[in-house]
């Protein structure tokens, strides 16, 4: 899912005209790689997506997933290396539960130590991405848009123009940006 539409960016960089169908792709493009900007300093994907994991047993009562906001955990199964895996039962009168930030806890058991041996299917992500995710990514692209060869400074007989190293050139995450995109980041076992 990209983070807004080319017709979006458009009205953001107040063009007048609508955008050709060479311009359409430049600017899908464009989103493309400011989303990819965005999920590099989260670590994690932003769009909601169903996807299999396969976790590091801790030894203790919780595991922490990739990603978050989980909004469903369809199945957990503990791998064993005979091949005679174990699929656990959801409930807190069950086997596990899980919550919305992304934390499996087992119930009356601990999970067991090991690599590779804990594998969920989970549903995670936001199923519209956030407004203040979607203005960084608009943003991301004017830049490129409009200085597309990553220009200094140009000159055209009297006219000069010159570009502000920090925010004209490239696709780069602001330090004010950093700090909203933190919010979001990926959460790691401690």
């Amino acid at each position: 899912m990209p983070y807004a539409t080319a017709e979006e960016f458009r009205l953001f960089i107040r063009h007048s005209e609508p955008f050709t169908e060479e311009e359409t792709s430049q600017a899908e493009f464009l989103l493309d790689l400011a989303g990819a900007c965005i999920e590099e300093e989260t670590g994690q994907p932003l769009a909601q997506s169903t996807d299999t994991v396969i976790l590091d047993g801790t030894g203790g009562h919780k595991l922490v997933l990739p990603r978050w906001p989980v909004t469903a955990v369809s199945s957990v199964t503990l791998l064993k290396d005979t091949g005679d895996d174990e699929v656990l039962t959801f409930g807190r009168d069950h086997d596990y539960t899980w919550s919305a930030a992304g934390t499996l806890t087992r119930v009356g058991a601990c999970w067991p130590e090991g690599d590779r041996n804990i594998e969920a299917e989970i549903t995670a992500g936001f199923a519209t991405i956030p407004t203040s995710m979607k203005r960084i990514a608009l943003r991301l692209c004017v830049a490129p848009w409009h200085n597309p060869v990553n220009l200094s400074q140009e000159s055209l007989g009297d006219l000069s123009r010159s570009y502000n190293t920090a925010t004209d050139i490239g696709m780069e995450l602001s330090n004010k940006d950093k700090k909203l995109v933190a919010a979001y980041k990926a959460r790691t076992q401690s």
